[in-house]
């Protein structure tokens, strides 16, 4: 494990833990304030949240705290194989089943996320708007030099490889395919936007829990080199899904990302 990079992670996840804290701590002294009627800007709602989401936001950045330990632990090469990706895809269907748990009974997922919008063509504009804008700020980042420049400073963590497999090779890149484009980002926003973002913001306010949020989404990909990229990325997401109200905005986004990412797998 390459040191610096794992004290920047570990320093970004313990930083995006502490503006958790403070989040709570200005719900405890100030939740009669943060409960009157015009304290949510924007239009995700998260009225009917509370402490008891709390759980399941704490049980997130442990999990995500004890992977990036892991992370620093000296171990030999690991392979990505078929059953690692459908392991990884059982892996996020469990925090999207704690999601709905804690949401349930509770929430109307219809009208919470968003998911029948008034102005549907109003979303896609903002959606492919908003992807274009990720995209031309990658770019300024690459032309000032700032891509090259985290290269040259970030020796990669040593992510699973992509070794020797059993089992057709069209097989896993039709599982690596599924994951990547399909599964984790619809993982990703029904956990991310979806639910940590709109209780944060109900225990602190719309700015801070998009920092934390954002701050938190980047660290936990284990990836200094994209730190920042995807720190952006999350800032957008959230941003598109206050002015749409739905979560099929940022998800569609993350849809198109990915999908750009995987395709550099197949281009010569």
């Amino acid at each position: 494990m390459q040191g610096f990079e794992y004290d920047i992670l570990g320093g970004g996840l313990l930083l995006s833990l502490a503006m958790l804290l403070v989040t709570m701590l200005l719900f405890s002294f100030r939740e009669s304030w943060a409960s009157r009627v015009g304290r949510e800007w924007g239009t995700v709602r998260c009225c009917h949240l509370g402490w008891i989401d709390m759980a399941g936001v704490g049980l997130i950045f442990v999990f995500h705290l004890l992977s990036w330990i892991n992370f620093g632990q000296l171990k030999g090469e690991e392979v990505a194989t078929t059953g690692y990706l459908i392991g990884q895809m059982t892996l996020q269907g469990g925090f999207i089943l704690m999601v709905f748990g804690l949401l349930y009974r509770r929430t109307e997922f219809e009208g919470f996320w968003g998911l029948k919008p008034a102005r549907p063509y109003r979303m896609f504009a903002y959606l492919f708007g908003g992807f274009i804008l990720y995209f031309l700020i990658l770019e300024g980042l690459w032309f000032i030099g700032y891509q090259d420049w985290v290269k040259s400073i970030f020796i990669r963590v040593p992510l699973p490889l992509i070794g020797e497999r059993t089992g057709s090779e069209a097989v896993f890149w039709f599982w690596c395919g599924v994951v990547t484009v399909l599964s984790v980002p619809f993982a990703e926003e029904v956990v991310f936007r979806g639910f940590l973002y709109p209780v944060l913001k109900r225990m602190g306010g719309m700015i801070l829990a998009a920092l934390t949020v954002s701050l938190f989404f980047a660290v936990v990909h284990l990836d200094g080199q994209h730190l920042l990229g995807r720190m952006v990325l999350s800032l957008i997401l959230i941003g598109v899904y206050e002015i749409t109200g739905s979560l099929w905005a940022p998800l569609g986004i993350h849809f198109l990302n990915n999908a750009y990412v995987f395709s550099d797998n197949f281009i010569a």
